[in-house]
């Protein structure tokens, strides 16, 4: 039942009491609803801003090219500059991992990829070499998320929209591209 709450009546009520066989009288509030209009809002978003998920599916572009726009975005930070260098470099299957990996801090509620999300990342990728060696080793992503989440416990839970790389994950990066680049592979 649609309404709004508008004003409360006041009705005059009697009842016999047993007692004193006489008609007692008392009075009984009563509440009137009126019928309003629904209202409707269509793409409300509130103080949240858009993010890179809200416009993917608007955006024709191939996968690498979203992914590098929007993680190494240059905003004002000179180590930023390195980050987008580095992705540009990176296989979809890499940005996927790296994806993965923000994902997996999301989920943990960490303002930070680390070494661990990255691992988390390669798991839950599922078809490159470390994926295949990781499950040949019994390892699976649940046991997996699991134990991280032993070491480093749970995060606040707010979440900003950018997430940074810790300085450990970011020298793992920066080692896979080294390695790649000797054995003359892209990664």
């Amino acid at each position: 039942m649609e309404g709004t709450l508008v004003q409360s009546a006041i009705a005059p009520t009697a009842y016999r009491s047993s007692s004193t066989r006489s008609r007692v009288r008392t009075r009984a509030t009563m509440l009137r609803s009126t019928p309003t209009r629904t209202l409707i809002l269509g793409g409300f978003q509130g103080l949240r801003q858009t993010n890179f998920l809200d416009t993917r599916s608007v955006i024709k572009r191939d996968f690498g090219s979203i992914v590098a726009s929007q993680i190494s975005r240059p905003r004002g930070s000179g180590s930023r500059m390195v980050v987008r260098a580095m992705f540009e470099r990176f296989t979809e299957k890499a940005i996927k991992v790296i994806m993965l990996a923000q994902e997996e801090a999301r989920r943990l509620g960490h303002n930070f990829v680390g070494t661990e999300q990255i691992l988390l990342g390669l798991i839950g990728e599922g078809t490159g070499i470390a994926a295949k060696v990781l499950k040949s080793m019994g390892i699976s992503l649940k046991d997996a998320r699991v134990e991280v989440e032993k070491i480093i416990g749970r995060g606040s839970g707010f979440v900003a929209v950018e997430i940074p790389f810790t300085p450990r994950a970011k020298r793992v990066l920066e080692l896979s591209l080294e390695e790649a680049r000797q054995l003359g592979i892209t990664i």
